[in-house]
């Protein structure tokens, strides 16, 4: 199941960048080098958290809030990721209809409301405005 993981966060940045509400954040990511290397951090990061490891060798560790402090985040807008995360994960269950999917899914979206949850309650990550 590892092998879907990356068809699964690509599909969701497609569907980010795109999006009329958290698109601009993606922005930097137009580069395709650039792109290309966060889909395969974003990866190894989303194997982590649903395997506890991941074969692919990174720089340096995750240090997730902090990479999101210098976001001018919204608390909206933290709202959106989650949606389209769901969004992508319910597109791929409906298109393969494994139950091997639908199992990696429910973990993802676990993981997706642990993540939710830090955000929300991390001191000064979102800008009012």
């Amino acid at each position: 199941m590892k092998e879907i993981i990356p068809a699964v966060v690509t599909r969701f940045y497609q569907l980010a960048m795109n999006d009329i509400l958290i698109g601009y954040h993606f922005y930097k990511f137009k580069d395709e080098e650039v792109f290309k290397q966060h889909l395969i951090r974003l990866t190894a990061f989303w194997e982590m958290q649903i395997f506890g490891k991941t074969d692919i060798v990174l720089d340096h560790g995750f240090r997730l809030l902090m990479t999101h402090y210098q976001l001018p985040l919204k608390k909206g807008e933290l709202g959106r990721w989650v949606i389209l995360f769901h969004q992508t994960l319910d597109e791929f269950e409906l298109k393969l209809n494994d139950e091997n999917i639908t199992a990696l899914s429910n973990v993802w979206k676990q993981r997706i409301a642990l993540f939710e949850q830090k955000f929300l309650t991390a001191p000064n990550l979102f800008r009012n405005h």
